[in-house]
């Protein structure tokens, strides 16, 4: 009986492994069968890449600076203008970067890491989302970072996902057109031609958001300088009250235990022209300089992190 169910057992794993093998390597039209059968696999490429390839060559001073965060942040820093103040900067924000796993990042690199700008806005202190998880899973530099991300958000598509790593399944290539530079960053060049007749109702924190408060506990007890940040975003009456009313104060409560932390916000205090935006979230490369230039002062005048 037991000699049946080892057999049988055996019969069954060699059928999976088989099924695994005939996914990954089976094409039609070029693609592999992985890709039809599950196309909430995220492709390997595009800035996410491109980043964790350049975070392997970065060579970290006692002056670097390294930011994490979302699309705003690998949208919003440039290391070019912080290397004419002598700086070095990456640029580790990806898209739809949550704070749990900007969390996880920080600790993946913290022998790199001296100094840190976290990189905050409403939007990355509410739910968890899938985006990040499944592009870090399939985008990062080593394994070990994958399956801490996979930890971070388990799901049938994170799953899927960290299989296609394991197994080498690459389904179609990544659609990527951006301005990428060097260090994580992309450069946006287009002009915001849009309104923010939005409404915005009040502000619910998230699953995300008591990695607000991890991160800030971590990069103490480990003595990362560190500043928090925001850039500049369109907004209108609506948004004022909403962010002032309402997101503001649940932030300060957790700002407030750590009060060595600065927060340079930036969300509002800005002209609110449109030809310094690509869209009502991010900046474009005259936004950036703009902003990029001012943090820097803020931060040389408070001896924040330089």
């Amino acid at each position: 009986m037991l000699k049946n169910f080892t057999l049988y057992v055996a019969i069954q794993i060699s059928c999976f492994v088989l099924f695994l093998v005939t996914l990954s390597s089976v094409k039609i039209n070029s693609f592999r069968l992985w890709t039809y059968l599950n196309p909430n696999v995220i492709s390997e490429g595009g800035q996410a890449k491109l980043m964790f390839n350049d975070i392997k060559n970065f060579t970290p001073n006692d002056s670097s600076i390294f930011v994490i965060g979302s699309s705003h942040a690998y949208r919003g820093y440039d290391p070019r203008i912080f290397s004419m103040s002598g700086l070095k900067l990456f640029n580790m924000g990806t898209s739809g970067q949550n704070m749990k796993d900007s969390y996880t990042l920080l600790k993946a690199n913290k022998e790199k890491i001296r100094q840190l700008i976290l990189d905050i806005y409403p939007g990355v202190l509410q739910d968890i989302t899938e985006e990040s998880t499944l592009m870090l899973i399939q985008n990062s530099d080593n394994d070990q970072t994958a399956f801490r991300i996979l930890k971070n958000n388990i799901t049938i598509n994170s799953l899927n996902n960290i299989s296609a790593r394991l197994f080498d399944i690459n389904p179609k290539p990544f659609p990527y057109n951006e301005k990428y530079i060097y260090n994580g960053y992309v450069q946006k060049d287009n002009d915001f031609k849009s309104d923010t007749n939005l409404v915005y109702e009040s502000f619910k924190p998230g699953s995300n958001f008591p990695y607000l408060d991890s991160i800030l506990n971590y990069v103490v007890q480990n003595k990362i300088k560190t500043c928090i940040a925001s850039h500049p975003l369109k907004w209108n009456n609506n948004y004022l009250k909403f962010y002032n009313n309402s997101y503001l104060p649940q932030v300060n409560k957790v700002l407030s235990k750590y009060p060595q932390i600065n927060f340079y916000d930036f969300t509002i205090y800005h002209p609110n022209n449109d030809s310094l935006f690509s869209d009502a979230n991010h900046l474009n490369q005259r936004g950036v300089n703009w902003y990029n230039n001012r943090l820097l002062n803020r931060l040389n005048s408070n001896n924040t992190i330089l």
